[in-house]
Parts: structure tokens; C-alpha cells; sequence
């Protein structure tokens, strides 16, 4: 299938509505239920740093935490990098935990690498490079860290940007897929193991987006606003 031409795409009528709302309710707010008993313990069971992943009676974290926790994080020890990894991996699970034990697994059997590489891709985000950011974490479609594929990998890079509107780096996973296939008429783009290129891509869209929707709301709209719609439209 040849690449659809991004430049033709237009956000739907349904987001202009949706981003009428204000940008710390749809984003700094977003507060998703994490099992944090479950990190904590398993966390301490491989041995690694960076737990707990929250405080005692603590079982929710927030976009606008992981925004705090971004700050200095390129510069940060192996324990800062590793709690911003399971943090981001808690939220980015809420309840589900499908693949979590594996990637701790992962981690522990290859900490040294993929510290290195975790720290190289959130050093590229902060840059404001996402395709070296990407590529640090998927080279040639490779996941450096098992089990970290595109929606987690996208979630490290979005977060380290530390909640500023006009970060590139943005989410994507299959419901946000979904409806740039579906909804927006990204024919092309699949539904999973996008190459770095295709999210460059992705990421240039959402900003062509929300600079078109800065001007039409009268503020400044970041892209992380539109892939909350993309997300759940």
C-alpha cells in the first residue's frame, strides 16, 4: 500500500468540540488506578532500583505527575531513570499488567543495556529529536528492551517532555491507530511495529494539527491534546 499523503488529512469535527475543554482537565488531570502493591513488590523480587513506584496509599498517578517526574531525569541517576520507567509502565498499565512482569524481567536480565539505552532515548526526547529519540529505543524495528514495544517506548518519550504543549514526542498505540486509520484516513499506517520514520511522521501531523487548532481556539494546543482524542474519540 502506498503512504497516504499526511498533508491531506484533516482532525475531525468531534476534536475541535473536545479541545474546547481546557488543557490541565484533559491532560495534567488524567489520572489512571495503578497497582502499586504489585510494582513495589515485584520491583524489590528482580532485585532492580526505583521502586516504590508511589507511597504508601498511593493508587493513582496522574499525566501531571509524570510530567514532574521528568524534570532533570537526562542528567539522573540509574534509580531515577528506572522508577521513571516503572511509573510510566504503572500508568501506562493501570490495572492490566499483561506483559509487566516481563519487561521487569527484561530489564533485570539486561540492566546495564537497556539503562544505557533508556537514557540516550529520554536525552534525544528532552532534545525535542523524536527520531533519535525512537530509534534509541527501536532500532531498525528492534525493541532494545523486550516487551517495551511502540505504546510504551511513545509513552517514556511523550512524559520526558514534561507535560510543555509544544513537545513532539506524543503517544502511539492501537486505539490511537485506530482511529487515524479509521476516523482520520490514514490508510496506511497499520495497526502495530511502526518504523521510525512512520512516527516522525505521526508526530509532524499532530503538531500540523494542533498549530492549526492553537489558531482556531485562540491558545496554545499541544499535540499530546490530540492524541487524548485520538485516543478515546
Amino acid at each position: 500500500m502506498a503512504p497516504t499523503d499526511l498533508v491531506r488529512l484533516q482532525l475531525p469535527r468531534e476534536c475541535h468540540e473536545a479541545l474546547a475543554q481546557s488543557r490541565s482537565e484533559r491532560i495534567d488531570g488524567q489520572t489512571i488506578r495503578i497497582a502499586a502493591d504489585w510494582w513495589n513488590t515485584e520491583i524489590a523480587a528482580a532485585g532492580l532500583p526505583g521502586g516504590p513506584v508511589a507511597g504508601p496509599g498511593v493508587e493513582q498517578l496522574s499525566r501531571g505527575d509524570l510530567f514532574a517526574d521528568a524534570a532533570g531525569l537526562a542528567e539522573g541517576s540509574e534509580a531515577a531513570l528506572l522508577r521513571f520507567l516503572w511509573r510510566v509502565l504503572a500508568w501506562g498499565s493501570g490495572m492490566k499488567l499483561r506483559l509487566d512482569l516481563k519487561r521487569i524481567g527484561a530489564v533485570a536480565d539486561a540492566r546495564s543495556s537497556s539503562v544505557a539505552a533508556l537514557r540516550r532515548a529520554l536525552e534525544a526526547a528532552a532534545r525535542q529529536d523524536p527520531e533519535e529519540a525512537y530509534e534509541a529505543l527501536r532500532p531498525s524495528g528492534h525493541n532494545v528492551i523486550s516487551y517495551l514495544g511502540p505504546a510504551f517506548s511513545t509513552k517514556l518519550l511523550y512524559f520526558a517532555g514534561g507535560g510543555a504543549p509544544g513537545h513532539p514526542c506524543v503517544i502511539l498505540d492501537s486505539r490511537v491507530a485506530a482511529t487515524l486509520r479509521n476516523t482520520c484516513g490514514w490508510s496506511s499506517l497499520g495497526d502495530n511495529g511502526w518504523p521510525t520514520a512512520t512516527y516522525v511522521r505521526y508526530c509532524a501531523l499532530l503538531q500540523r494539527w494542533a498549530s492549526e487548532e492553537s489558531a482556531r481556539h485562540g491558545r496554545t494546543i499541544g499535540s499530546d491534546e490530540i492524541e487524548r482524542w485520538l485516543f478515546s474519540p
